[in-house]
């Protein structure tokens, strides 16, 4: 139940699908009425008219007389005046109508009588009739010249043009009289319409375009249909679980074909009667699969609506049947019309599909079936002699484009789905690549890693080595030198001197991580006893900075040393009393990069800066070549009221890798 404010939302809602419906309404109305001008706009070339020229005597007027014989009407037998086209003949008369059998002779014969001038020359003239129904014989003065059928089998040649080409001697001098007889054995409807006579060489590219309208086509449109039907049945017949739409394709195809049989088939090799049934049946199993086909492309569950249609189509099927129910001829126009608020819906249908989801496959479904659309009610007036009966029928055009639309829609989704197969192939690829690439710098980071970790066990063997065993040499050498005397004498200093720079070394070989607190730690529990004995307080004031991450063993070793030249340079040369140690990070002065820096500060004696002229000490000369070869600079400045400042200043990143 809706709430009072969704009613109005909901209300808007059908008010605009209801005016979506409408404009693609008058929208397939305007193309039905594009199709009617651009036939209109074709007319000569529909109508297969022949050319303008003296030599061609078109007739549009007869004379008419009906007999209940075959053979021609008694000489003092009163003749009719009727216009051409003539499709009446059946109203002016009786006529018994629908369900003669094979053999049955007409029971009406229609004579059309022409009064022809002897020609110029003796070669012969042709005769060309665009439309005639159904069974016709030609006589020229009393001599038959022409006949459609054979005597004992009734044919059926409804939409065949009359082409015969007379011999010379069947004409005479002045006057000459044409007769062409009429009868429908089983319809019992006769139409004629326009003669021309004249030459056969100008007569004959106008019959022969006229019999490929009405008859190429159709042949031509039938084996395309049943082609594409039997190869769509193909396609589902090797993939039944997810292709009913080759299905629905296929038997559409089919019956659109069965349609097609009664253009150009004169003599079916099943009775009239069935031929007929086939003929309008087929028409309607062919728009019922279409509507299915639809509600299959666009998903739709009208499946009450899908099988009440399929419930009529099979009714009619039966109603019409022969020996059955009504006749199929007698009824096709009712069966049209019945057929037509049908395809009009799925064509309103069609094209909104169109408007809403714009592509390549809607747009050729409603293009398609709104064209079929068009050229089936321009048949349909054709049929209810609406339209001159001489322009030929366009709806085997018209099958053949709607299913080759529909085709071509069904192969534009494959594609569609081949591209996003290919999209997503390229995804695929394209991850597949980055788990290589990610596989790829994980196996790369393992194997530093386990380099990193051959290294350390490579300096854990080193640091036991030389713990054990040159360290222990230079300890137990220290105790002989210094035989248990206070402060020993300079080989007792060098020994001591030694000892720290080894365990130094040591320090350095320990794994760092780019950890700089930790490394300032060790040196500070390696120097502080040296210091103090030295009577020098340490000030600590360390503060946590950003991680180095290239800091490796080697690069330590190098920090290390400049803090050790500079602290040996305070213990031997300040006369200092305090050292202060700081750290931080912040931009460097110089380059504007980021990075961390080192601060010692002693409270000594000062720090005489180098003479231009002079060259800077060797102590001095490695600890600047060391700061450089991190990437860094070094600084010592004597500091306002005595004392000097050594300030090492490191990269954040990149550092240079140390030689």
């Amino acid at each position: 139940m809706h709430t009072p404010a969704e009613a109005p939302a909901s209300t808007t809602v059908w008010w605009r699908r209801l005016g979506h419906a409408a404009a693609w309404s008058l929208t397939g109305l305007a193309l039905v009425a594009v199709v009617f001008l651009m036939v209109s706009l074709l007319y000569p070339v529909l109508l297969s008219e022949p050319p303008d020229d003296p030599r061609i005597a078109a007739y549009d007027t007869a004379t008419w007389q009906m007999t209940s014989e075959p053979g021609p009407p008694a000489a003092n037998t009163a003749w009719q005046a009727v216009s051409l086209p003539d499709y009446q003949a059946a109203e002016r008369v009786q006529s018994t109508r629908f369900g003669l059998h094979r053999g049955t002779r007409p029971t009406h014969y229609h004579w059309y009588r022409f009064t022809v001038e002897r020609p110029d020359d003796l070669q012969g003239w042709a005769l060309y009739m665009p439309r005639f129904e159904d069974r016709a014989l030609v006589l020229v003065n009393g001599v038959e010249v022409h006949r459609t059928f054979l005597p004992d089998i009734i044919q059926h040649g409804w939409n065949v043009p009359l082409w015969v080409v007379t011999p010379p001697m069947v004409w005479q001098e002045g006057e000459n009289e044409i007769l062409i007889r009429l009868d429908s054995p089983y319809i019992g409807v006769v139409l004629v319409s326009r003669l021309f006579v004249g030459p056969p060489e100008l007569l004959q590219p106008v019959y022969r375009r006229a019999y490929a309208l009405r008859i190429d086509t159709a042949q031509i449109s039938a084996w395309m249909l049943a082609g594409l039907g039997v190869f769509a049945l193909g396609i589902w017949a090797m993939h039944r679980t997810d292709n009913a739409l080759h299905l629905l394709l296929g038997l559409c195809a089919l019956a659109f074909a069965a349609r097609q049989l009664h253009y150009f088939v004169d003599q079916p090799v099943m009775s009239l009667a069935f031929h007929w049934w086939l003929a309008v049946c087929s028409l309607a199993w062919a728009i019922l699969f279409l509507f299915l086909f639809a509600c299959r492309f666009y998903a739709f569950t009208y499946n009450w609506f899908q099988k009440l249609l399929v419930f009529g189509t099979v009714l009619v099927s039966l109603l019409i049947l022969p020996g059955v129910g009504f006749d199929a001829y007698s009824t096709a126009g009712l069966v049209y019309t019945m057929l037509a608020p049908l395809g009009i819906g799925i064509g309103v249908v069609l094209i909104q599909r169109a408007w809403q989801q714009p592509g390549i496959a809607p747009l050729l479904m409603a293009i398609g079936f709104t064209l079929v659309v068009a050229l089936g009610v321009y048949d349909f007036a054709l049929m209810m002699r609406l339209i001159s009966i001489e322009m030929p029928y366009l709806l085997p055009i018209g099958a053949a484009l709607l299913l080759l639309c529909f085709s071509m829609a069904l192969a534009s989704r494959y594609v569609e789905s081949l591209r996003e197969v290919g999209t997503l192939n390229m995804s695929l690829e394209a991850r597949v690549l980055e788990r290589q690439a990610a596989l790829e710098q994980t196996y790369e980071q393992l194997r530093q890693l386990n380099e990193e970790q051959a290294l350390a066990d490579e300096r854990q063997r080193l640091m036991r080595e030389i713990h054990d065993g040159i360290g222990a040499n230079l300890v137990a050498t220290l105790a002989s030198v210094d035989g248990g005397s206070a402060g020993g004498g300079p080989a007792a200093r060098a020994l001591r001197q030694a000892i720290a720079d080894l365990k130094l070394t040591i320090d350095s070989l320990e794994p760092v991580d780019g950890d700089l607190l930790s490394l300032l730690g060790n040196l500070r529990y390696r120097l502080a006893p040296q210091l103090r004995q030295a009577g020098i307080e340490i000030d600590w004031r360390v503060e946590p900075v950003p991680a180095l991450q290239w800091l490796r063993a080697p690069q330590a070793l190098h920090v290390l040393r400049i803090l050790q030249e500079a602290f040996s340079n305070v213990l031997q040369h300040a006369d200092a009393r305090r050292v202060t140690v700081c750290t931080g990070a912040g931009n460097d002065e110089r380059s504007g990069q980021a990075g961390v820096w080192i601060s010692i500060v002693d409270d000594g004696a000062g720090f005489a800066p180098v003479q231009p002229d002079k060259r800077p000490g060797k102590g001095m000369a490695n600890m600047t070549y060391r700061a450089r070869a991190l990437g860094g600079h070094l600084t010592v400045q004597p500091q306002p009221g005595g004392g000097t400042r050594v300030r090492l200043w490191l990269p954040g990143e990149a550092a240079t890798p140390a030689a």
